[in-house]
């Protein structure tokens, strides 16, 4: 017998131990966590109970599951302006009635769906109001004038340590993601509320861990989260958004701490998500909080919908007869569905995402099969969009398509100019709404009037607020001009700037000589720093070997530009810079086409440069083209082709 037991104990220690070992195994990456985001955004949701329920398990059991309530309220969150809510499972309840909760929560889903409403699942939760385990049953009433008198944790916290009882944890978890894994209706899953919370600490840890585990083996199609809620530099805050495909974190802080949060959250590269919020009293407002989301990009819940036996419009620590406060500390809907305040209803309605992301457009090859779109969050990381294939054709002149730049004007349209061939005096033209559907493709015949023209390459197009027009500028060598500099390029080749300007992109002024440095110079790009204009060139001289990236300042669009600052690349051929102002640093992109591979080099002041080649990512393949920002309709539409 007694050799048994130790047999039996062996096995549940081998079990139990097995449950965490790979909860990491099968992590989304970082590129597909932003293209499931980008399809979701922006989330505009809230923590969610019907008011009849005072906690999880009312709301589950079958004797108190109020569709009626559920229906009516998710049509008030509708009209609010939600998208989304967050929904707490108990553990009590699929133990006694696995079926029965399943069925429930497919007719919970089936209601929110019908409001346009998705669903993020909780399946644990360390929070204990109550000071008391789960219990089946009729639940306590609530306590007058106590916030969420009645809440009781999932699983229990007894039960998060007892190893004993986590095979049955087990059957929980991977039978409701398993049974609802690849639900659209759900849309993501959050698996542990506030692990820790009630004095548990990092005891909790290993269960949380063991949750990801389970989850992930079950193969969900959708993302997994659990969110970091105290102490964020803490081990458990850490591990907890090592393993999150999207990171999320509950916020209650002011402005102030949701910065401070929202700088931890952002180092780890992936989508963020605020689960809780609202808290009136300490300016944790609508008002307040979500500007900060939209610059971010950061979709939220903020906690309840409308007030009810949860009483959580109470502040935390209220006490038993305390009167109903001036200032609610969360929920915005009165029982009758009127709003607490009408302007939050407003801004949430209103709320969309305004913070920056990048799109870079690009040529591979030799520019045949036209032009190429990838995107970034970060200035760094740039991942291909349409799988990597050609978005445009190219159909005039030398019907290549290198060189593309692209500008979003003042009308919302992107214009695009490109080098059509290698010898051809003309480039070509094309614009867009939406990046996906472009005009018919123009020729426009540029240097046609110069007989010995040899080309035009690497055509930039500007857009000059002052002069309330574009100015399109580009590479040419013509024979016998710059006879000073006339044998430093590459076969007998001299270049120098040359630029028209048009408003309509159908008629064009006469073209002009633009920028001489005094050498061969291509590849201009023109960025404006408040009352100035930048122009980044490549100093093209073979002989001696120069292929560097420099710079000139304007106090207008068309010059006249100044001499050519010292290179700003180092000790290797650079060609097609790119830039753009990321927070305080300049970020210039050149194309290091001799080692086949894309380099950078960022500056706070065009003074002192520092290089980080080896810290950006672009598609294998890339060669020149050009950095823009773009919206986030945009970017959705373009995510949907991948």
């Amino acid at each position: 017998m007694k050799r048994f037991i130790i047999f039996a104990l062996s096995l549940v220690i081998f079990i139990t131990d097995a449950y965490t070992e790979e909860p990491a195994k099968n992590l989304w990456s970082k590129e597909k966590a932003w293209q499931w985001y980008w399809k979701v955004s922006p989330l505009r949701g809230c923590n969610y109970l019907p008011r009849t329920a005072v906690n999880m398990t009312e709301m589950w059991q079958a004797d108190t599951f109020d569709t009626d309530t559920i229906d009516e309220e998710l049509g008030w969150a509708e009209k609010a302006g939600y998208n989304s809510v967050r929904i707490f499972l108990q553990y009590l309840v699929w133990k006694d009635d696995p079926d029965g909760l399943k069925k429930r929560l497919d007719k919970f889903l089936t209601i929110a769906d019908k409001h346009g409403i998705s669903s993020m699942v909780i399946l644990f939760c360390d929070c204990s109001f109550a000071g008391k385990e789960p219990y089946l049953g009729k639940q306590d009433e609530p306590v007058p004038g106590v916030h969420n008198s009645g809440w009781v944790p999932s699983p229990g916290l007894k039960r998060v340590t007892d190893k004993a009882v986590w095979p049955d944890l087990e059957r929980y978890v991977k039978d409701i993601v398993g049974s609802f894994g690849k639900d659209e209706r759900i849309l993501i899953w959050d698996l542990y509320n506030e692990p820790g919370n009630s004095s548990m600490g990092e005891k909790s840890l290993p269960l949380a861990e063991a949750a990801f585990a389970w989850a992930r083996a079950t193969n969900p199609s959708q993302p997994l989260t659990t969110g970091a809620w105290a102490d964020f530099n803490s081990n458990m805050s850490k591990r907890l958004m090592e393993l999150s495909d999207i990171v999320s974190f509950h916020g209650y802080d002011g402005v102030e701490g949701i910065k401070n949060k929202l700088m931890i959250c952002e180092k780890y590269g992936r989508p963020v998500i605020c689960t809780e919020c609202l808290r009136r009293g300490v300016g944790n407002t609508f008002a307040a909080i979500l500007p900060l989301f939209a610059e971010h990009n950061v979709g939220w819940y903020n906690w309840g919908l409308v007030t009810g036996r949860t009483q959580t419009y109470m502040p935390w620590g209220s006490k038993k007869g305390d009167p109903i406060p001036k200032v609610w500390q969360h929920d915005i809907l009165h029982p009758n569905g009127r709003p607490y305040d009408a302007k939050e209803i407003e801004l949430i309605r209103k709320f969309l995402f305004t913070g920056d992301f990048y799109l870079f457009s690009y040529f591979i090859g030799n520019g045949e099969d036209g032009l190429h779109l990838t995107y970034s969050f970060d200035g760094l990381n740039f991942k291909p969009l349409n799988n990597g294939k050609s978005f445009l054709t190219p159909k005039v002149g030398g019907k290549l398509m290198r060189d593309p730049c692209i500008i979003q004007g003042p009308d919302e349209i992107f214009h695009m100019v490109w080098t059509t061939s290698w010898n051809q005096k003309a480039i070509g033209y094309a614009h867009s709404r939406d990046l996906v559907h472009w005009s018919q493709q123009k020729y426009i015949p540029v240097m046609e009037h110069e007989p010995k023209a040899r080309n035009c390459w690497a055509p930039e197009v500007f857009y000059d607020e002052a002069g309330k027009q574009f100015l399109i500028f580009w590479s040419t060598t013509i024979p016998g001009r710059f006879t000073e500099t006339e044998k430093s390029g590459d076969n007998g080749l001299n270049h120098r700037i040359y630029y028209t300007t048009t408003r309509d992109f159908e008629t064009f002024a006469p073209t002009k000589l633009f920028y001489d440095p005094g050498f061969n110079t291509i590849d201009a790009t023109i960025v404006r720093d408040g009352g100035r204009c930048i122009m980044f060139i490549k100093d093209e001289t073979r002989h001696p070997p120069k292929k560097n990236i420099r710079f000139a300042v304007s106090t207008g669009a068309e010059g006249p530009y100044g001499p050519a600052s010292k290179p700003i690349t180092g000790d290797y051929w650079a060609e097609g810079p790119s830039a753009i102002k990321i927070g305080d640093r300049w970020f210039v992109y050149f194309d290091k086409y001799r080692k086949g591979r894309y380099g950078a080099v960022v500056s706070k002041d065009l003074k002192n440069w520092e290089d980080i080649s080896d810290s950006i990512h672009f598609p294998k393949g890339t060669r020149h083209g050009t950095i823009f920002r773009a919206s986030n309709p945009i970017l959705t539409k373009l995510l949907q082709l991948n």
